[in-house]
């Protein structure tokens, strides 16, 4: 299975989930460092202090990165790193660190995909009432500006959120992200002004970077009922999308929201808000784990919540189904509905068990089963005519993997988080030879 000519392969990872250095040169509190102090809301009281530590270790993870091929590093930028507080002073350590980032990709031959937002918002815009505050947007505006005036020389390509939806959904109506909220009306405010935000990030960038690219990443749903349930459950797939999916692509490729979540979100909208949202993206990144089970439910805000998998499935160590056609479907999602806009798979990976064996590797031969099933469904869409671009697995390195802290590994290379001791796994080797090729052998 080759993939097309110029196809772009990378890695991705997030700045809460690697970097550490938290009391070091300056840096702010998050949300995620407020969350994680909170008892009980993180396994084993884990957080990000340390991490992974590439803050102090970024050279060596580059390293890695060229080693394996990588053309394009998907990074994030935290925002209480640059402005501590969100508002008003820049630190310019914060910067200093970012602008190393991107000079040390640009010396090993790789290309810069700074994300502006993963989740790590400073705590002190929290306090005033975080994203659903309207006044955020433009406070997102401003620190975009910052950045992009550090960075923006050399920059190839800009992603202004990562997974909006989760920020919105498990952080404001679920409360198993932070900030922790349980409250529905507050989730869809939060929706609406990340929305409103990514757009005058797009205004902004477009004005000070022109000739680079932006997009936003989405994790796309495929929704499916249980076969025992489908009769009674065989409306809510497409809700569920709308919420998921629609609430986000909808407002950015159509300018409205769609028709069966726009009554939830009327309240919240202002004249001019969906112009501003719908201004034009150059690409969609796309993140797909797993397929969607979902069934009637009368516990909550909406009318469905999601269920396990049927039990044929193999799974991941999150208790997630591996279903690489269900890959296949998220993409023609976009290519179907959204007029098949250039797509950038931007995360895609499992956490299984990894041990370090006596000869000191990792042998994650099911990760690597894991990567052989989604590449092949990725495959199937672009010969099927989706128009995805390049692929980058989550994650180059294990890490604090939010809620669940650090007893779930998803890097193709494993972290001793005692000494930082860096080992690449046989899925390392796998991927490697992956982007070597351009294609998937032996399948």
């Amino acid at each position: 299975m080759r993939f097309p000519e110029g196809f772009l392969w990378g890695v991705s990872t997030s700045s809460y989930q690697i970097e550490g250095g938290a009391p070091d040169d300056g840096r702010g509190r998050s949300i995620w460092d407020t969350y994680c102090a909170t008892p009980g809301k993180v396994a084993n009281g884990d957080n990000g202090e340390v991490a992974c530590d590439h803050y102090h270790r970024y050279a060596e993870d580059l390293d890695l990165m060229r080693h394996l091929g990588a053309k394009v590093y998907r990074f994030s930028i935290m925002w209480p790193r640059v402005i501590p507080d969100g508002q008003g002073a820049v630190n310019p350590k914060g910067l200093d660190f970012y602008d190393r980032i991107v000079d040390s990709l640009l010396e090993r031959g790789m290309r810069a995909w700074p994300c502006l937002y993963h989740w790590d918002l400073p705590q002190a815009l929290q306090d005033r009432g975080g994203w659903t505050n309207r006044d955020i947007a433009s406070w997102f505006a401003e620190y975009t500006a910052i950045v992009a005036r550090r960075l923006g020389d050399r920059v190839e390509n800009w992603v202004t959120f990562n997974e909006p939806s989760v920020s919105a959904w498990v952080g404001h109506e679920e409360g198993r992200h932070a900030p922790g909220l349980t409250d529905p009306r507050a989730a869809v405010r939060a929706a609406h002004h990340l929305n409103l935000a990514h757009g005058r990030a797009v205004a902004v960038l477009r004005d000070l970077t022109p000739r680079t690219g932006v997009g936003l990443v989405l994790p796309i749903h495929k929704a499916r009922t249980l076969p025992q349930f489908k009769e009674r459950d065989g409306h809510l797939p497409a809700l569920f999308e709308d919420k998921w999916n629609g609430a986000f692509l909808e407002p950015i490729y159509r300018g409205r929201y769609p028709a069966s979540v726009a009554e939830r979100f009327a309240e919240h909208v202002r004249d001019g808000d969906l112009a501003e949202i719908h201004r034009p993206i150059d690409f969609l990144g796309v993140n797909h784990y797993f397929p969607s089970y979902i069934q009637t439910s009368t516990k909550g805000a909406w009318p469905f919540e999601h269920t396990d998998p049927p039990l044929f499935f193999r799974r991941t160590e999150m208790n997630w189904a591996i279903d690489g056609h269900a890959f296949y479907e998220a993409l023609m999602i976009i290519k179907e509905r959204h007029g098949n806009p250039p797509v950038y798979v931007t995360e895609n990976g499992g956490a299984f068990i990894d041990v370090v064996g006596p000869d000191g590797r990792v042998d994650d031969q099911d990760r690597i089963a894991y990567y052989r099933d989604y590449l092949a469904g990725l495959h199937r869409a672009i010969s099927e005519g989706a128009d995805v671009r390049g692929f980058m697995p989550w994650s180059l390195l294990d890490n604090f993997e939010w809620a669940r802290g650090y007893g779930k590994r998803f890097g193709i290379v494993h972290v001793d988080y005692g000494t930082q001791k860096r080992t690449p796994k046989a899925s390392f080797d796998f991927m490697r030879k992956v982007i070597a090729t351009n294609a998937l052998t032996g399948v």
